[in-house]
């Protein structure tokens, strides 16, 4: 990787490749010439421009890929529009922002975008792209709501693969939600929704890319999706997230030939948010399969199997008659049941365990299991073809009903559901090649009782070498966390990161010894002691925070969380407000309500209030982190990734959980200094940190705040 001193090295694309020439670069100065002439209070800082010449240098040439850490307060989203809006528009290339949170997502599309374009003069059309199951079908609560026209009896009340009804709760939902979106008072947008939309309720009134027929659909002309998908292809710019970019980049995810966002050498990608990446290509990577759920859900497709014939009048579909699909479906649910057995006789959890965990050693299986595995593999893989090959068959039925769409409904839920077996065993069958980690294979138990099986890579660089560095035409990624204190090393093992990346750390525009101080004290418990910890922490923060002030705590643990809460005693714990007793808006809205009126509020939170929330001023003054966020050790992934690394002679604790840590760290203490006025403290109550070889490592790693230590 390059220093940040010279320029990314692009790709040998032949024919097309670009390069930031001296026209481009004119007009990106103009650019920022014009945002800093019409943005009221606009203040020029060094390190925002060192990031527009980064950005400059990797969007602007094919193959171009630049790293940029860059701290609160940069300004990464103008940084990085400053240079990529002119240059995609010069290229005519899609400049797309992938972000790991909605709350970026929505400040982007909401605020940064309308006054980078309205600032510039810039004229760019703005699309969000999301995935189907965060819109509103149009047909599916139709048939809730039996305004569809009659359906045959042959799913039963509950349809093929549903489990259970809807509660009354949800099917009330259901229907006010149906006339806000006929009396277009809502758009069908469900993270826009008037009312929360619980798992359970979202399934049924979404659809997924095989259960949709697309422009077919008797609904086409109300489908939000489709809506949502024609303003995506027409954009300029396309804002959209990591999970969605991913899996449209592995799929090819298309409608009518055109790829949903952008072909990826069509594509100018900037990766804001970008330290999530990699988990985010990791749990993409993952398969879970619940045992006996599965079976009984892979028995009742034999009801589907028949329909589907009837609909399409052929008399194979993927070379299987009807009676062989059905067999099928039979054989690989009596399957799932016997290897059922065969693990419950292998395998007896302790009952004292909380959350019961086998994990294979170095991801091995026993011998004994791979003629199971194969035999349902091979099963699995060919009831994937019969309904691969049955869903679009059914798009083409002459019959055009209700009966039609819900076959062709119930097909798409049947293809996530055998794609999901399919993914399992191919990950437990398949030979780790030499030289590379494994897969993470492990078994849990679950509330009911029921025995999941799970697989998982342990690494991304496979996946993100070939979806991005390989195919995409330029990305800069950038974060205000992504070294981990030794330099870009772990960035570049996790992420595969090309060799001619150009690589950059950016200095705070603040001036961070004088605003703010870390402190460490000396703690009397040890955060593995479970009643001690908790004890000491709520002391500490009765004694020590400004209780009058605006200030947060954050924990690792919910367990940890609602225990210190809970032994605060009644006039500091009145000022507490506790992530989950309430939605995050309500309780942020809450925080700031009582800081303005002057009655001090102290926020409990998680990973999640540990990251993108922007509290300046009184609204935060003090930020506790109750202890260094370690990755958890017994966590299958990471267990089976050190011990890969330990057994090729390397420092497992070193290469990931100290990088981890400190990215997580330097994420909460972020959330203390915004603006240039803010002051305050942030304090680790963490006694390793002083007793511990790694701990004078991790506080020289962490931001120049003043210290305090001991």
């Amino acid at each position: 990787m390059s220093d940040g001193t010279r320029p990314a090295a692009g790709k040998d694309t032949g024919e097309g490749q670009r390069s930031l020439d001296d026209a481009l670069k004119a007009r990106i100065r103009d650019t920022y010439a014009a945002l800093r002439a019409n943005t009221p209070g606009f203040t020029t800082r060094r390190a925002q421009s060192q990031m527009i010449g980064v950005a400059s240098r990797a969007l602007g040439s094919s193959g171009g890929v630049g790293v940029v850490e860059a701290p609160t307060g940069v300004g990464k989203s103008l940084g990085y529009l400053t240079a990529g809006v002119p240059i995609a528009l010069a290229a005519k290339k899609k400049l797309v922002i992938s972000t790991g949170t909605v709350a970026l997502q929505s400040q982007l599309v909401e605020r940064d975008l309308p006054a980078f374009l309205k600032a510039t003069g810039i004229q760019a059309s703005v699309a969000l792209a999301k995935g189907r199951t965060r819109y509103l079908c149009t047909r599916n609560v139709a048939e809730l709501q039996g305004t569809a026209p009659a359906q045959e009896s042959m799913f039963g009340d509950e349809g093929a693969l549903y489990d259970r009804p809807l509660s009354p709760a949800d099917a009330t939902l259901a229907n006010r939600l149906a006339r806000l979106f006929t009396d277009n008072q809502w758009n069908g947008d469900l993270d826009a929704a008037p009312e929360a939309v619980g798992p359970a309720l979202r399934g049924r009134i979404t659809t997924n890319a095989a259960g949709c027929a697309g422009r077919k659909c008797s609904y086409a002309n109300q489908c939000p999706v489709l809506k949502a998908r024609t303003a995506v292809r027409e954009a300029q710019i396309v804002v959209t997230n990591h999970a969605l970019l991913l899996s449209t980049l592995a799929l090819g995810d298309n409608e009518n030939g055109q790829p949903l966002i952008a072909a990826p050498g069509e594509m100018l990608l900037v990766l804001d948010e970008g330290h999530h990446v990699a988990g985010v290509a990791i749990d993409q990577g993952a398969a879970r399969l619940p045992l006996d759920d599965m079976g009984r859900r892979t028995s009742r497709l034999q009801t589907l199997i028949a329909a589907t014939y009837r609909l399409v009048d052929k008399e194979t579909i993927a070379k299987l008659h009807p009676n062989e699909a059905i067999e099928l479906a039979v054989s690989v649910s009596r399957q799932l049941k016997a290897f059922q057995g065969l693990l419950e006789a292998a395998w007896t959890p302790d009952p004292s365990e909380r959350e019961p965990q086998w994990r294979a050693p170095n991801g091995r299986l026993p011998a004994d299991w791979s003629v199971p595995i194969e035999a349902l593999a091979d099963d699995t893989r060919s009831l994937l073809n019969w309904v691969s090959a049955a869903a679009p068959l059914v798009g083409k039925a002459k019959q055009d009903d209700a009966t039609k769409e819900r076959v062709q409904r119930n097909l798409g839920m049947a293809l996530e559901l055998v794609q999901a077996q399919y993914d399992l065993w191919a990950g437990w069958r398949r030979e780790d090649p030499d030289g590379a980690p494994p897969m993470a294979r492990w078994i849990t138990r679950d509330r009911d009782g029921d025995l999941v099986l799970h697989c998982s890579p342990v690494s991304a660089a496979q996946v993100l070498r070939q979806l991005l560095w390989k195919e995409v035409d330029s990305v800069l990624m950038t974060s205000a966390t992504l070294t981990g204190g030794n330099g870009f090393t772990a960035l570049a093992i996790d992420t595969g990161l090309p060799e001619h990346a150009e690589t950059v750390t950016l200095e705070s525009p603040f001036d961070l010894p004088r605003q703010a101080q870390l402190v460490v004290p000396k703690f009397p418990a040890a955060p593995d002691d479970r009643e001690g910890h908790p004890k000491e922490v709520a002391r500490y923060l009765v004694r020590e925070l400004d209780w009058g002030k605006g200030s947060m705590v954050l924990f690792t643990s919910r367990w940890k969380m609602e225990k210190v809460a809970d032994l605060l005693p009644v006039t500091q714990r009145n000022r507490v407000l506790v992530q989950g007793e309430g939605n995050k808006s309500q309780i942020i809205g809450e925080h700031l309500r009582r800081i303005a009126a002057g009655e001090g509020s102290v926020l409990f939170g998680l990973n999640s209030f540990g990251e993108g929330l922007d509290l300046p001023g009184e609204a935060c003054t003090t930020v506790v982190i109750t202890q260094v966020p370690f990755a958890v050790p017994t966590d299958p992934q990471t267990a089976t990734l050190s011990e890969w690394l330990e057994s090729r002679g390397h420092n497992a604790f070193n290469l990931i959980a100290i990088p981890h840590a400190l990215r997580t760290l330097t994420q909460f203490a972020g959330r203390l200094i915004r603006t240039s006025t803010d002051t305050g403290r942030v304090i680790i109550l963490d006694s390793r940190l002083l007793s511990r070889r790694y701990g004078r490592q991790i506080i020289d790693a962490l931001p120049p705040f003043a210290r305090v230590i001991g």
